[in-house]
Parts: structure tokens; C-alpha cells; sequence
């Protein structure tokens, strides 16, 4: 989904603080940057993807350019958030969760909907597990940040070359494991492809 033509006036109205135009950038992106996270495996996505936004409204005034930058800027953004959240994570463990605390935090939702999407991520996480995480962070940004090359080169602060070759392990591994017959791992190929 993208907000087209008018981008120009929604990012001007956001930069001015209009809380309709931020939503509009928040409801456009928000999704893709929360597929992003949760496909990357961050602990919690939700709240990441919270801060995400918080750092690109911090941002957001010194923010100059189109549609297609803006989201390249986001997930760039995200990019860096993860290493942040993993750089954090590895200084200070988390502590797991007792058992009281499973217990009585229940049900939340339609349980068929919940385990129809955690089949289908976990399919999705597998396939990508397959990959180095180098491949991984390429093909998840071209895909589900909608990059291109030379944006995701920024992002991953690579050449183009070394994306265009890591873009190409990743589809070949995925193909060269078996595993192409998925529905996630064909799409995930197609879309690059």
C-alpha cells in the first residue's frame, strides 16, 4: 500500500505535526516494518516496531524526499533497531517467564486465526533459517520492505554487487534445500526472482 501522489502533503502535514498525516504514514507502514520484525525474530516486534516509529518521528523534520526514500529511510531504521535490540539482549539476558505468569495470561483471540498464523510463520522461519544472515536481511528487506537493491544496500551498509550475490545464495539455497514447493518459500522466491 502506498500513499502516492499526495505523499508530498501527508509528509509536509506530519513534519508540521498534523495527527492525520502521521497516521496515514504510521497505517501505510506500520505493517510491513512489524512483518519485518517478526520475520527477523526480535523478541518482541510489537514493541519495536513502537520504537521504530518513535525514532522516525524524532527524525522525521530533517526528513527530505519522496515517497520511495521515506520508506527506504524507515526500514533502515528498523534495520538498525534490531541490531540495537540484539546488541542490548546479549549484554542483558532476559529472565524466562514463571509459570504463574503463563498461566494467567490466556487466551487472547480467535485461536483457529492465531494457530493458522503461527503455522504459516513458522513455515516462513524455517525457510529462512536455511539462510545466512547476511541472505536473510537482504531478501527480508527486498521483500517485505519493498527495497531496492541500492536502497537495501544502504541499509545493510553493502555494496550493490554483494547484495545482488547475497539475493542470489538465498534463492538458490531455498531452491537447492527442497523447498521451493512451500507456499512461503515459493513466494519468497518468486518475489525476488
Amino acid at each position: 500500500m502506498a500513499i502516492g501522489a499526495g505523499f508530498p502533503e501527508v509528509l509536509r502535514a506530519a513534519q508540521l505535526g498534523a495527527e492525520w498525516a502521521w497516521r496515514a504514514l504510521y497505517s501505510d507502514l506500520a505493517p510491513a516494518v512489524l512483518g519485518y520484525l517478526r520475520l527477523r525474530g526480535v523478541a518482541e516486534p510489537e514493541d519495536l516496531t513502537g520504537e521504530v516509529f518513535v525514532q522516525v518521528v524524532r527524525g522525521l523534520g530533517a526528513f527530505n524526499g519522496d515517497e520511495k526514500q521515506f520508506r527506504s529511510w524507515v526500514f533502515v531504521v528498523a534495520h538498525h533497531r534490531i541490531l540495537d535490540e540484539r546488541r542490548t539482549r546479549s549484554r542483558r539476558p532476559a529472565e524466562p517467564a514463571g509459570f504463574e505468569a503463563l498461566e494467567s495470561s490466556g487466551a487472547t483471540g480467535n485461536v483457529e486465526d492465531e494457530a493458522i498464523d503461527k503455522l504459516a510463520l513458522a513455515e516462513l522461519r524455517s525457510v529462512l533459517d536455511t539462510l545466512s544472515g547476511d541472505q536473510r536481511d537482504v531478501l527480508l528487506l527486498r521483500i517485505v520492505g519493498g527495497l531496492t537493491l541500492e536502497e537495501t544496500a544502504a541499509a545493510t551498509g553493502k555494496r550493490v554487487g554483494a547484495v545482488k550475490a547475497l539475493q542470489r545464495r538465498g534463492i538458490a539455497a531455498i531452491r537447492r534445500n527442497g523447498m521451493v514447493e512451500m507456499t512461503a518459500a515459493g513466494s519468497l522466491a518468486a518475489e525476488v526472482a
